[in-house]
């Protein structure tokens, strides 16, 4: 199992948003955590390509749950691509960060 963390930026309607997304990859599927406003969102998906994935989940905030699907693309330590919400398109960018952190390694350990 591939385990890859990034740093990201989320391009919103209320602004942008910094967070880490955790990448779990296996036998073509996904799975792993977008974590934004101190919240864990979990997803799914799927590998595309080599590099390219589709993901779902929901963003939650403190009033409510927005799914969305997302689509982008890992080169060289890059992550770009973008987030299809209700209320509109919005644009996704990352570094991967060296080193997985213990939290990401274990998150069941950092609580909710």
């Amino acid at each position: 199992m591939k385990k890859v963390c990034y740093t990201v930026l989320l391009q919103s309607q209320l602004g942008p948003r910094a967070g880490e997304l955790l990448l779990q990859e296996d036998a073509g599927n996904v799975s792993g955590e977008l974590r934004l406003l101190s919240r864990r969102n979990r997803f799914s998906g799927s590998v595309l390509q080599n590099g390219k994935y589709l993901i779902s989940g929901a963003l939650r905030s403190r009033m409510d749950q927005e799914p969305y699907d997302a689509i982008f693309t890992v080169r060289q330590g890059r992550l770009t691509g973008g987030l299809v919400t209700p209320y509109g398109c919005w644009d996704l960018t990352g570094v991967e960060v060296t080193g997985v952190s213990r939290e990401a390694e274990h998150p069941a350990a950092a609580g909710n």
